[in-house]
């Protein structure tokens, strides 16, 4: 099994994350399967930052309820 090194850093507070994954995963996402079927091992938040960047803490900053 061949492992990539997936490199982001989120765009509102600069955090870099790396994060490891399949090659055959990766290649099956960017062909066009969702990410969550190519890549069911990874947490929701690990697939969200390979998806939009945003890491899990400014995820929940943005999208906060401010109903409060």
């Amino acid at each position: 099994m061949i492992q990539v090194i997936l490199k982001t850093t989120c765009p509102s507070c600069k955090k870099s994350t790396e994060i490891t994954v399949d090659k055959d995963q990766f290649e099956a996402w960017k062909n066009g399967m969702l990410i969550q079927k190519a890549m069911p091992d990874l947490t929701s938040e690990q697939r969200e930052m390979l998806i939009s960047g945003i890491c899990a803490k400014c995820w929940d900053e943005l999208f906060a309820d401010n109903d409060e």
